[in-house]
Parts: C-alpha cells; sequence; structure tokens
C-alpha cells in the first residue's frame, strides 16, 4: 500500500513539473505575431528566436528565460520588462526602449543595441561580450559584474553607472560619458578610454593596465590602488584626482594636469612626466625613480620622502616644493628651479 501512494505521488509530482505552469501563455504569443502589441503579457521561457519583432511593444512583459537569440526588436518597446536569464544573442535591439529593464544574467553576445535607452535597467552579471553599445543611454544602470569583453561602448552616456566589477576588457569607450560612474575594482585593461569623461568616477583598485585615455577627463576621480601600469594617461585632466597608492610605473603621463592630485605613495617608478602640470600635487612617500620630469612643473609640490634616483629633471620647476628627506641620488638637475627648496 505504501508502495502504491509512493507511485503515486511521484506520479503526480511529475505531472506537475510537465505543466506549462513556467511555459508562455500561447494566447499571448499568439497576440505578439499577429499584432506586434503585448504589453504586460506572460512570455516566459518563449522561443521567438529569428523573429521579426521591430518595433514590438512589450512593455512590462515578463520574458524570463526567452529565446530572443537573432530576434530583430528594433525600436521596441520593452520598458519595465522582465528578460532575466533570457537569450538575447545576436538579437537586434537598436534604438530599443529598454528602461528599467530587468535583464539580470541575459545572454547578450554581439548583441546590437546602438542607440537602446538603457536607464536604470538592471543588468548584472549580463553577458555582453562583442555588443555593439554605440550611443546606448545607460544613465543610472546596474552593471555590476556584467561582461564587457571588446564591447563597443563608444559615446555611450553612462553617467552614474555601476560597474563595480566588471569586465571591459579590451571594450571600447572612445568619448563615453562615465562621469560619477562605480567602477570599482572592475578591469578596463587594454580598453580605449580616449576622450573619454570620468569626472567623479570611483576607479578604486580598477585595472587600466595597457588601456588608452588620451585626453581623458578625469577630475576628483577616485582611483586610489588602481593599476596604471604602462597607460597611456598623455593630456589627461587629474585635478585634484585621488592616486594615492596607484601603480603608474611605465606610465605615460606626458603634459598631463594633475593640480592638487593625490600621488601619496604611488608607483611611477620610469613613468613619462614630461611638461607634466603637478602644481601643489601631494607627492609624498611617491616612487619616481627613473621617472621622465623633463620640464615638468612641480612648483609647491610635496615630494616629503620621494625617491627620485635617476630621475630626470632637466628644466623642471620645483620652485618651493618640499624635498625633505626626498632621495635625489643620480638625478639628473639641469636649468632646474630649486627655488625656496632649500638646495
Amino acid at each position: 500500500m505504501q508502495q502504491k501512494l509512493l507511485t503515486t505521488a511521484i506520479l503526480l509530482t511529475s505531472l506537475y513539473l510537465a505543466t506549462p505552469a513556467t511555459a508562455a501563455n500561447p494566447e499571448h504569443i499568439k497576440k505578439l505575431l499577429e499584432t506586434n502589441q503585448c504589453q504586460k503579457c506572460d512570455l516566459k521561457n518563449a522561443d521567438l528566436s529569428g523573429k521579426n519583432l521591430t518595433g514590438a511593444d512589450l512593455s512590462n512583459a515578463i520574458l524570463t528565460g526567452a529565446n530572443l537569440e537573432g530576434t530583430n526588436l528594433r525600436g521596441a518597446k520593452l520598458k519595465s520588462a522582465d528578460l532575466q536569464q533570457s537569450v538575447l544573442r545576436s538579437a537586434i535591439l537598436e534604438s530599443a526602449d529598454l528602461e528599467d529593464a530587468r535583464m539580470r544574467g541575459a545572454m547578450m553576445r554581439d548583441a546590437k543595441l546602438r542607440g537602446a535607452n538603457l536607464k536604470r535597467a538592471r543588468l548584472r552579471g549580463v553577458r555582453l561580450r562583442g555588443a555593439d553599445l554605440r550611443e546606448t543611454r545607460l544613465i543610472a544602470t546596474l552593471l555590476l559584474e556584467a561582461i564587457l569583453i571588446e564591447a563597443n561602448l563608444s559615446g555611450a552616456d553612462m553617467r552614474g553607472a555601476n560597474l563595480t566589477t566588471a569586465n571591459l576588457n579590451k571594450a571600447s569607450l572612445e568619448t563615453a560619458n562615465l562621469e560619477s560612474a562605480n567602477l570599482t575594482n572592475a578591469n578596463l585593461s587594454e580598453s580605449n578610454l580616449g576622450d573619454t569623461t570620468l569626472r567623479g568616477a570611483i576607479l578604486t583598485g580598477a585595472n587600466l593596465v595597457g588601456a588608452n585615455l588620451l585626453n581623458a577627463s578625469l577630475l576628483t576621480a577616485k582611483l586610489n590602488n588602481a593599476k596604471l601600469n604602462d597607460t597611456n594617461l598623455q593630456g589627461v585632466s587629474l585635478n585634484n584626482a585621488d592616486l594615492s597608492g596607484a601603480n603608474l610605473q611605465n606610465a605615460d603621463l606626458t603634459k598631463a594636469v594633475l593640480t592638487m592630485a593625490n600621488l601619496t605613495r604611488a608607483n611611477l617608478r620610469g613613468a613619462k612626466l614630461i611638461n607634466t602640470y603637478l602644481f601643489s600635487a601631494n607627492l609624498d612617500s611617491a616612487n619616481l625613480s627613473n621617472a621622465n620630469l623633463t620640464g615638468a612643473n612641480l612648483e609647491n609640490a610635496n615630494l616629503r620622502n620621494a625617491t627620485l634616483a635617476n630621475s630626470d629633471l632637466s628644466s623642471a620647476i620645483l620652485k618651493n616644493a618640499n624635498l625633505t628627506q626626498a632621495n635625489l641620488t643620480g638625478a639628473i638637475i639641469q636649468d632646474t628651479d630649486l627655488r625656496g627648496t632649500g638646495l
């Protein structure tokens, strides 16, 4: 008897699990395909791969786990839609409205999102490798742990976006606006950030090894303990930025502006600081050994306990700089302005 009851229970459980409780509503699928409109529809786990849904209205629709691989959703309305764990590989979402959409864990490799609106969308852990995100609106968007390797984000508006621990290796972010964005511990190695706005951005512990930041704006940015070795920082604006403990070994800071920047304990060994403006910068205990400081302006800078061994200070301005206990062994001091330093 007990065996019979157990068998019955297993059968009922199997039937329950086999029911379309988690499947899309077939009437809703029919409505979508016939009218191209399905607001608040239940389309979870629906197979819509390869369909032409250009301009479709799917506002507030439930598309969790849906297969939208290769689907054409150009100009579609997906505001506040639930696309968590959905498959959007190679999908076309150009100019689509995804504002406030929930997209955690979505697979979007090689998706085309140029000009799409993703304002305040939640994209935690989304896989966007190789995706086209040019000129997208990602204002206050959650991209925590997102994979954006080799993605194209040129011209994107990412103000206030959260990219903590996101992987942006070899991504293109030229002219993107990342003002006040959070990039704590993000991987931006070998990425292109030329002419990018990073004013007030948080890049604490971020990996920018080998990245290109030519003429980028990083005013008041937090780069403490960031990895910036071998990085191109030519012409960068870093006024009042926090670079304490940052690794800038062999970085190129030619003509960069670092007025009142915090570089305490920073590693600038072998860095190029040719004609760099470091007025009133704090370089307490910084390592500048073998650095090229030709023509650099270090007026009123704090170089207390700094290591300048074998550095080139030719034609540099160190007027009124604090050189207390600084190590100048082997430094090239030729036509250097040392007035007010006590040397």
